[in-house]
């Protein structure tokens, strides 16, 4: 397939899906032309909140190319205790895989490998973290096809998978090379971070759905998505989609300020997005990229967010600073949370409402992010288990959830993945609180069922959360 067209991928597309039963009789997306640039994924009805788009599924997967990262069975991604390979290609297999994946590569892997060549540990970790664009050498003509309809980068910094693994020994045949690039180019695109196993075997892999990734980018996006036990994508709409529209996700982090998701989409996508959250210096009046005035502490917001070196000036007194002085303060902000150890709860709390505040709006987006880490270490971590609480911390919480929750709706977020989170963070804290004063939680019973339809298919969520769907779906 040369011609990417709407007409082509719409083929391509609900062919795929139907070899894998995820089609719908009466799908309620189509692609087409976008006035964002290229093509589009579409609404052809009226989609309601919570809704499902669609269903979509990897057409390869496999581990993020990151160092260190732990590693799983080459064949199914489980966690379980591994084993190396007894044919001698260097991947590690669960004890008992189930699957039948790994022969053709197992096979593939040795055949390039020049029998001088020994499997020592950094050789088996370089082939680890860069051995998924193998496995697309064995997918189908058609599965082939519809990766090759995707876009992928070109740029030399994409592909160095396959110079990694030439590194340790590996020869490949020049056709076998050229598509084994392609599909890292397509990978770093489109691919999605997917989360496997569960709690404490959790890890993440990379993921490319092809239909998944068709959707253009939005900082105001109008749907999210879950992943489902066997790495099905699961997209909803998160607020009401009318006919004809165009569906977006996010590529980048809501919770991040327009500058930091500007450079984001700039390094790993290679666009600059124009969404009206982009364009508005004050983000919808959260001022989550703002710093504050050294003169009079009113709020300092960029005159064009999309020049980083550009003037800021204070809403209040007027006061222009350039770019490279607010560059410099998040810089060294950024570092402070780097340098945070991940269970250090005293030290959050005193930095964001000590030093913080006198740099920062409090929506700013070093400020939100330490009150995601103060979310998840109470209630969560040794020694802030929920029997442990005092009241004091107990109300931080059930605050800081509240705060964020309003943050994400002036983001117009709608039923996101987040708030589906803090909705359930937020029913626990209540819920120990009234179980503390011996009150009945059943006025508070609406936060845990909100939580549950927004995560509802997750294979991530609880037990509790899914109890509840359970429940709702009587």
């Amino acid at each position: 397939m040369n011609q990417r067209t709407a007409n082509r991928l719409n083929t391509a597309i609900n062919q795929y899906l139907d070899s894998r039963d995820l089609l719908d009789k009466n799908p309620g997306w189509v692609i087409q032309e976008s006035l964002v640039g290229g093509l589009g994924v579409f609404a052809t009805r009226d989609l309601q909140p919570g809704e499902v788009i669609f269903r979509d599924s990897p057409v390869i997967i496999g581990p993020r190319c990151l160092p260190d990262c732990s590693r799983i069975c080459a064949s199914c991604l489980s966690k379980t205790p591994l084993k190396q390979c007894k044919n001698g290609c260097g991947l590690d297999l669960c004890l008992n895989c189930p699957s039948t994946g790994h022969q053709n590569q197992c096979e593939f892997i040795r055949k390039c490998l020049p029998k001088s060549v020994a499997l020592t540990e950094d050789f088996r970790k370089t082939l680890y973290e860069n051995y998924t664009p193998i496995t697309s050498l064995f997918l189908s003509e058609k599965d082939k096809d519809v990766i090759r309809c995707l876009i992928a980068h070109d740029r030399d910094r994409h592909g160095h998978e396959i110079d990694s693994l030439k590194t340790i020994g590996l020869q490949f045949e020049k056709n076998d090379e050229k598509f084994m690039r392609f599909v890292c180019c397509a990978m770093d695109a489109n691919a999605f971070e997917v989360t496997v196993g569960t709690n404490e075997s959790q890890t993440s892999v990379r993921g490319l759905y092809p239909l998944g990734s068709l959707a253009n980018h939005s900082c105001v996006p109008n749907t999210t998505h879950v992943f489902d036990n066997d790495q099905r994508m699961i997209a909803t709409a998160s607020k009401f989609i009318e006919k004809h529209s165009e569906i977006f996700q996010s590529y980048t982090r809501l919770t991040w300020g327009t500058a930091a998701r500007l450079y984001h989409l700039h390094i790993t996508k290679h666009f600059v997005c124009k969404c009206p959250r982009c364009k508005d210096p004050t983000e919808f009046g959260t001022f989550m990229g703002s710093v504050l005035c050294k003169l009079c502490r009113g709020i300092v917001s960029p005159l064009n967010p999309f020049k980083a070196a550009a003037r800021w000036r204070c809403r209040d007194c007027q006061n222009v600073i350039t770019g490279k002085d607010t560059g410099e303060l998040m810089t060294l902000l950024g570092s402070i949370l780097k340098n945070m150890a991940s269970d250090d709860f005293p030290f959050m709390l005193k930095f964001l409402n000590g030093k913080l505040k006198d740099v920062v709006p409090d929506d700013n987006q070093v400020a939100v992010e330490l009150k995601f880490k103060i979310v998840w270490i109470l209630g969560h971590r040794n020694g802030y288990k929920w029997n442990d609480l005092p009241t004091e911390l107990l109300q931080i919480k059930k605050t800081i959830c509240e705060d964020l929750l309003q943050l994400l709706e002036k983001l117009r977020c709608g039923q996101s993945k987040m708030r589906g989170l803090l909705l359930y963070e937020l029913f626990c804290c209540k819920r120990e609180f009234y179980n503390r004063d011996n009150k009945q939680i059943t006025e508070i019973q609406a936060l845990l069922h909100e939580a549950a339809l927004i995560l509802k298919y997750d294979a991530t969520a609880n037990e509790e959360l899914k109890n509840a769907w359970k429940i709702d779906s009587i």
